[in-house]
């Protein structure tokens, strides 16, 4: 069984929130609370059953330390499982350099506009072979920003301040820019999952179409890498832990199937990917406004 969250890219927010739950389960059933006093009842389900009894009615209230949160009382323990899905696409208009990494914290020329809770992205060698990272601000200085943590593709970044930049992660649409002979160029779209279930969830793609103006188009990448001197497009994942894709390990081409490219296997707060888009085109690329809308969707695992 999967419920999901369905956001045409660069539309959909949803809110998040802290939850932390209790529960019995083995292998072939979870009984997420149950409480048992005196007098009255409370619905219980089948097919194949959901439980959800309190008998008696002591009076509500929460108890908590750093480490958990206890709900005690009538009809506490009622609580739906949650799965909250935010995305968020690179704002080109905000680019600054960035010149010094130490931990979380990246140096750059201005912290103009850059605010506490936005999404940052960082990315080292702008172009075909960038490195990138994306966290949350919790700090912004005179010339410094700090993220909570940098969620990466499994490699650390190297910042020197030739072609390093940070750009908010609040755009409203996917901007690759415009393309030119002799370079690739790149933008990033990110996105959060929170999932209270103990099985995870799975964030999958597909496109509308190809990309393309009137009926020219960008091909798709064919052979695992979008380079310069070549006219194709496609994506790749943050996630390298994928297995029913290819975007943990090279350039994929966005179909109009459901792919994979992100998972997680266990109950999480706040997981982070990104998906890094690539395009380059060549002397006899039409002209033109290339658009396309991509759709991601994240389903919880049951």
């Amino acid at each position: 069984m999967r419920f999901r969250l369905i956001a045409a890219i660069l539309v959909g927010i949803f809110s998040i929130s802290r939850f932390a739950i209790a529960e019995m389960a083995s292998d072939n059933f979870q009984i997420e609370w149950d409480s048992i006093n005196f007098g009255g009842s409370d619905t219980s389900a089948s097919a194949s059953y959901k439980l959800r009894d309190t008998i008696g009615n002591a009076g509500a209230g929460e108890s908590e330390s750093a480490s958990y949160l206890l709900q005690a009382g009538y009809r506490a323990g009622i609580f739906d499982q949650v799965l909250a899905f935010d995305v968020f696409s690179q704002d080109n208009s905000s680019r600054q350099a960035a010149t010094v990494l130490a931990g979380d914290t990246v140096t750059v020329n201005s912290v103009a506009g850059f605010l506490i809770d936005d999404y940052l992205l960082l990315v080292q060698n702008l172009g075909e072979n960038q490195v990138s990272a994306i966290g949350k601000i919790t700090a912004v200085g005179a010339e410094t920003i700090t993220v909570d943590e940098w969620k990466t593709a499994g490699v650390a970044l190297v910042i020197d301040g030739t072609s390093d930049y940070v750009y908010e992660l609040n755009g409203a649409s996917a901007n690759i820019g415009t393309l030119a002979e002799g370079q690739v160029n790149t933008t990033i779209i990110g996105f959060e999952v929170t999932i209270d279930n103990g099985s995870g969830y799975e964030v999958q793609i597909l496109e509308d179409g190809d990309l393309r103006v009137g009926s020219e188009t960008i091909n798709d990448v064919a052979d695992g890498a979008v380079t310069t001197g070549s006219k194709e497009y496609g994506g790749r994942s943050s996630d390298i832990t994928l297995a029913d894709s290819t975007f943990d390990t090279i350039d994929t081409a966005f179909t109009d199937d459901l792919q994979e490219v992100a998972t997680e296997n266990n109950q999480i707060f706040y997981s982070r990917n990104f998906i890094t888009l690539k395009a380059s085109m060549t002397a006899d690329s039409v002209p033109g406004t290339y658009t396309q809308t991509l759709t991601l969707i994240a389903s919880g695992n049951f």
